[in-house]
Parts: structure tokens; sequence; C-alpha cells
């Protein structure tokens, strides 16, 4: 294991960055626990003069945990005792950081009808 791998570990292990979760590939039940990082990254976006709030959230994985995640993969967020503190979905694949350890989603709220059968 190289240092850059080690040092991502550390990051997604740590109690106060990393949170757990459960990764639905398709939205197939039951889920793969796997540790993730929350981003929600803010732009003020200007055009003439109006300006816009865009707000995203964005999750990192490990591609050790989840090797190939995929548009419409649904995420459930988990709070300290394994509860489900909401479920989003993978709506977009942002960005592999150069040595192709982390894969960065786009995700957004799965809304109660979507996840009915």
């Amino acid at each position: 294991m190289t240092a850059f791998a080690l040092g991502i570990d550390a990051l997604f292990d740590d109690p106060n960055m990393g949170e757990d979760a459960l990764w639905r590939a398709g939205g197939a039940a039951p889920g793969l626990p796997v540790r993730l990082l929350r981003l929600s990254p803010e732009a003020i976006v200007g055009l003439g003069d109006s300006r816009f709030d865009l707000n995203a959230m964005l999750i990192s994985v490990r591609l050790s945990e989840v090797p190939e995640p995929a548009p419409n993969d649904q995420v459930d967020l988990l709070d300290e005792e394994g509860g489900i503190t909401q479920t989003v979905v993978v709506t977009g694949l942002a960005k592999i950081d150069p040595r192709r350890l982390v894969r960065t989603c786009e995700v957004s709220p799965l809304s109660p009808d979507e996840d009915a059968p």
C-alpha cells in the first residue's frame, strides 16, 4: 500500500470527516457498507446583473470499496447508530483522483415516491 493510499484511508476512517453509508448498486438491496466523504460546494454564479446561488451535493468514495460507481446507484447515509438519515441517488460521475483511489460523484436526495418499487 502506498503512502497516498494510507493517507486516503486515514481521511475516510477519521470519524470527523468520513461517514458510514450503504452503497446500493442500481438501487438493489441489501447494500455494501462503505465510508464516504460528503462535500457540499456552493458557488455564486453571475449572469449579467443577476446572481444565482448554486448548491450541489457531492460524495467521494474509495474505489477500493466501490470499484465502479454508476448513475442511479443509491446511497443510504447512516447515523452513528446505523439508522438511515437520508437516501441519495448518484446523478453524475465527476472526477477520479490522479492516483485512481477516489471517485467523486454528484448526488441528489431521493424523494420518497422515487423509492417505491
